[in-house]
């Protein structure tokens, strides 16, 4: 599978927001994060990358 680990990036600082994200929806300056398991979080900000490779994607904090 190829699931994503989220991060929010907020400055210099980058912390975890969600593993097992499956799905990344942007919208109205947020951005809502779907799991696996069907767990969600929403958080405001923009989609900066996605790297199918490492299995990550930033999202770049308001």
């Amino acid at each position: 599978m190829c699931e994503l680990t989220v991060y929010i990036l907020k400055g210099n600082a980058r912390e975890k927001a969600m593993d097992g994200v499956v799905r990344l929806m942007a919208h109205s300056g947020k951005v809502l994060m779907e799991g696996i398991f069907g767990d969600s979080m929403e958080v405001e900000g923009r989609i900066a990358d996605v790297d199918i490779m490492s299995q990550s994607a930033n999202i770049v904090a308001n």
